[in-house]
């Protein structure tokens, strides 16, 4: 198979025929191929657990490290290089922000401090900048902040969702999309990463939802999942670069909600969360360019819910040089 260069591996040469084969086949290489799931609440109450997978091979999850504190409703974000997660309840509502090194194991260090304490907010991010945006802190936020990802501080103000809510979120390398929330919203609404400013109407979902499943290639955005009106098990799928309503394009293998959603520009998973109204460990894994119904992947190694977050070094914010 051709070794395939990209943005942070750039030597070679190769023609727009054979990016677009691999890309289609699953075997482009990314920068990263591990995927991170972190905090969550399980059978004994919130957990510091953080574990990892290879996307490119259906299996089990391994121990990566521990957050600082078990909490969960945190929100996750990063780069190629860095795991990023920002706010949660443990059980009172904390701005905490802490990093980990994607190629290797190990705990959390600290990054920096949100604008505000929050739980069961969101995040994006593309290469440079992270966006920790919205939740819960009596009333709902309609906050948006950000940080630089390749140093460490505290969140500046960025700007402000369209409605106050908790909040779903999925990016490509310039757009940043927000999706539903609680309380039950049906809202879409966007930003363009590389500015600050304040968010601008996208679409719709099929219906007001809450604790969806994000996840993107850097055209596409998905949204799996929730519990409005009951657990529910469709894939909503949106094009990143327009604006409008999502399609239902497909279906999670159960009803999901309170998990964590992250990418590769090939496939998305489903991490944890509850399903049939049980704590699960089960992660579902889709094809973003297909749809169709979703596959296991394998196993967290904690079951939890409530609000677990997630990230992968080569979501859909994140180019890894094949435009796609």
């Amino acid at each position: 198979m051709a070794n395939y260069p990209q943005l942070d591996d750039c030597q070679g040469v190769w023609k727009l025929k054979d990016i677009k084969d691999a890309v289609m086949g699953g075997y482009w290489r990314v920068a990263s191929a591990r995927m991170m799931a972190a905090g969550g609440s399980g059978s004994g109450g919130d957990v510091d657990t953080v574990d990892f997978s290879i996307m490119s091979s259906d299996g089990d999850f391994a121990d990566f490290g521990n957050l600082s504190s078990a909490r969960d409703l945190l929100a996750g974000m990063g780069s190629h290089t860095r795991a990023i997660f920002g706010g949660g309840q443990s059980p009172g509502k904390v701005n905490v922000i802490e990093f980990f090194t994607l190629a290797t194991t190990g705990n959390a260090s600290d990054f920096g401090d949100l604008t505000s304490s929050r739980g069961q907010g969101g995040a994006v991010s593309n290469s440079i900048r992270g966006l920790p945006h919205a939740g819960a802190e009596n009333p709902d936020l309609n906050t948006i902040d950000y940080v630089t990802i390749a140093s460490t501080g505290n969140a500046t103000d960025y700007g402000d969702l369209t409605v106050a809510r908790s909040v779903d979120a999925c990016s490509s390398p310039t757009r940043g999309i927000f999706a539903g929330g609680y309380p039950d919203s049906n809202v879409i609404d966007f930003v363009t990463i590389a500015t600050t400013g304040n968010a601008i109407d996208f679409g719709d979902l099929l219906r007001g939802d809450c604790y969806l499943f994000p996840a993107s290639s850097s055209t596409r955005a998905t949204f799996s999942g929730g519990q409005t009106p009951s657990p529910q098990t469709d894939i909503q799928l949106v094009t990143i670069a327009s604006q409008g309503n999502t399609i239902d394009y497909g279906d999670l293998s159960g009803t999901h909600n309170l998990g964590a959603g992250t990418s590769n520009s090939v496939l998305g998973f489903a991490m944890g969360g509850t399903v049939s109204n049980s704590t699960t460990n089960a992660v579902d894994k889709f094809t973003i360019a297909v749809g169709g119904t979703a596959t296991d992947f394998g196993n967290l190694t904690v079951a939890r819910t409530n609000g677990v977050a997630g990230h992968s070094g080569s979501h859909g914010g994140l180019n890894d040089g094949t435009g796609t």
